[in-house]
């Protein structure tokens, strides 16, 4: 039988990834990155921020094994092959710089001490910056890449609905099923 459409435990993850991937971008680059470390609310903001991160990454791990155990839609194509290989490997790029933006994230935790801080092991305060481990330059660009990847990855799919009308968003969407 010939699987149009992805499981609904992969587009369930999908969407919930989405959500959890542009929370954390948001909270990131627009909250924590300009809120002092002085600022009492920045540990909550970190806290959620953290557990947020570990959360992308056990789920991403989920969604791996679930890609591995189910039968996908065969890709699609657009007539172009560049297209289709750009798609593929964005699609991968996307998959590592989650996982890179998750190990840095924690890195940056542990070299800073933030599990103690933040889950109540330590009353010591938040280290002045941030700036001074060099993992999170890491953490900063691997943002701005993802960012990138996400507006590359919703651009070609609304092109694939709009333009090429081949029923894409389909096969990533909850519904009934064959």
């Amino acid at each position: 039988m010939t699987v149009t459409r992805y499981h609904w435990a992969l587009v369930v993850l999908h969407w919930l990834l989405g959500f959890m991937i542009l929370l954390g971008l948001v909270m990131g680059t627009f909250s924590l990155e300009t809120m002092p470390n002085s600022q009492p609310e920045k540990l909550d903001s970190l806290r959620g921020h953290m557990i947020n991160g570990l959360a992308v990454g056990a789920l991403m791990v989920l969604r791996l094994v679930m890609r591995s155990l189910t039968q996908r839609p065969a890709p699609l194509t657009t007539g172009l092959a560049w297209t289709s290989k750009l798609g593929q490997r964005v699609h991968l790029v996307i998959y590592v710089v989650v996982f890179l933006m998750v190990a840095s994230g924690l890195a940056l935790a542990l070299q800073s001490g933030l599990p103690s801080i933040l889950f109540g092991e330590s009353a010591q305060p938040l280290p002045n910056t941030f700036d001074g481990f060099w993992v999170r330059a890491v953490h900063a660009i691997a943002a701005k890449l993802l960012m990138a990847l996400i507006v590359l990855h919703v651009g070609a799919a609304l092109w694939h609905h709009y333009v090429l009308r081949d029923g894409l968003l389909r096969r990533m969407s909850l519904g009934p099923r064959e």
